[in-house]
């Protein structure tokens, strides 16, 4: 497989930098490796201080034997003993994504990332891994930038230290988990900037699949909905839901775009308070209310009550129709 060939980079400096996969030879460069984090670096790969153990550099090195996949960054400095400057990685989680992890060593930071991304994700493709996710803290703006610029959409997440984000393998947008349970739950897909809806949490709990993408997105991602392009997770979705700024109207495009391209399924238009958005009823979508001063649980509540509605009919009407 393509995925598990090296890759060998010349550097200007006249050393060469291997990217391969992990094995177990690669345990005492891996402690090395996260022995010269800081506290910050740690905090920003393991919610905490945690200095890992051998075993827990065992267990990265024999990630495949589980179904996973492991990359290190090994540089030749001419003569002197290799140093592992970087490993990426993914486990399986259930619902048939992968579990993203990505560390770099400081004077490696900037570019190095991205390639270790990209080279797993063609390994987890080739792999029939359908998505790679991660939980990533708001303060870990670099590797916030990196995945949103591979079009990362995000998952309902309670803790607002954090976003859950999930990036797609076959293409540059994620599509629907098909783990365990496949379409059984409505899927709502979100469009919304900063790609978090604030009533995600409540339509989770209400038993919808929801996914949040934040709508343009940085020159390397290209919006399928914004290219006149299909886009899988409006295609798979029970309900498009667009919640856009009063002064862009690309979210109107947006909102335009998934009605024509993603027929038959619902799309809701929610605008802001005050405003008086003509495009919630472009197509025959459905505007949703604004909360206009009223409780935001009980306005929550309302919208998600009306989505889970139009979700639940899409979703019926699909089970019934042939193949």
């Amino acid at each position: 497989m393509a995925g598990d060939r090296e890759r060998v980079i010349d550097l200007a400096d006249g050393r060469t930098l291997t990217i391969r996969r992990v094995t177990q030879a690669d345990v005492a460069g891996l402690e090395r490796l996260y022995g010269e984090l800081t506290i910050d670096d740690l905090h920003s790969r393991f919610f905490s201080a945690y200095h890992p153990d051998r075993g827990f550099f065992e267990r990265v090195a024999a990630a495949p034997q589980r179904g996973g996949y492991g990359l290190v960054a090994v540089v030749d400095d001419a003569g002197d003993e290799a140093r592992l400057v970087a490993e990426a990685g993914y486990e399986m989680l259930p619902d048939g994504d992968g579990e993203l992890a990505i560390t770099v060593a400081h004077d490696w930071r900037g570019w190095l990332g991205a390639v270790l991304l990209d080279a797993l994700v063609e390994a987890a493709a080739e792999r029939d891994v359908p998505n790679l996710e991660a939980e990533i803290l708001f303060t870990n703006a670099p590797m916030l930038r990196l995945a949103w610029s591979r079009g990362a959409a995000s998952l309902p997440n309670d803790d607002w230290t954090s976003l859950r984000l999930v990036i797609g393998n076959a293409g540059r947008t994620p599509v629907w988990p098909s783990g365990p349970g496949g379409h059984d739950r409505p899927r709502v897909l979100v469009e919304t900037p900063g790609g978090r809806w604030d009533a995600g949490d409540e339509a989770a709990k209400a038993g919808l699949q929801v996914l949040a993408c934040s709508g343009p997105r940085p020159p390397r991602y290209r919006c399928p909905a914004l290219s006149g392009e299909p886009c899988p997770l409006a295609a798979g979705a029970d309900a498009i839901v667009v919640a856009r700024p009063p002064d862009d109207e690309r979210w109107s495009e947006i909102a335009a775009s998934h009605a024509r391209l993603a027929p038959g399924v619902p799309v809701c238009v929610e605008p802001r308070a005050g405003v008086d958005d003509e495009a919630a009823m472009l197509n025959g979508a459905t505007r949703l209310p604004t909360a206009n001063g009223r409780d935001h649980q009980a306005h929550k509540a309302t919208v998600v009550t009306l989505v889970d509605r139009l979700a639940r009919h899409h979703a019926s009407i699909r089970r019934r129709s042939p193949g």
